[in-house]
């Protein structure tokens, strides 16, 4: 099983470049909300982690999608110039 382990982690999952790729940043996203405010929350509450981890998880994607649309105005401006 350990060698199993240190297999996978030598040769890293190939991911495409395409735009459906952009698509992986969901469940990072996710996962990294969930683990962030379970490390954070000093009681933990059921509730009060999920409304914390889908304002977490909205706000982030959030941006994402804002820093998205500035590229691309950007690349769209250095296409045609």
């Amino acid at each position: 099983m350990t060698s199993y382990i240190i297999a996978l982690l030598n040769s890293p999952m190939e991911i495409p470049t395409g735009p459906g790729s952009l698509l992986w940043v969901i469940p990072i996203g996710l996962s990294v909300s969930v683990v962030y405010k379970a490390v954070k929350l000093e009681t933990f509450n059921i509730k009060l982690l999920l409304r914390e981890v889908s304002l977490l998880f909205i706000t982030g994607m959030g941006l994402m999608i804002f820093v998205m649309l500035v590229l691309l105005g950007i690349a769209k401006l250095a296409h045609v110039v």
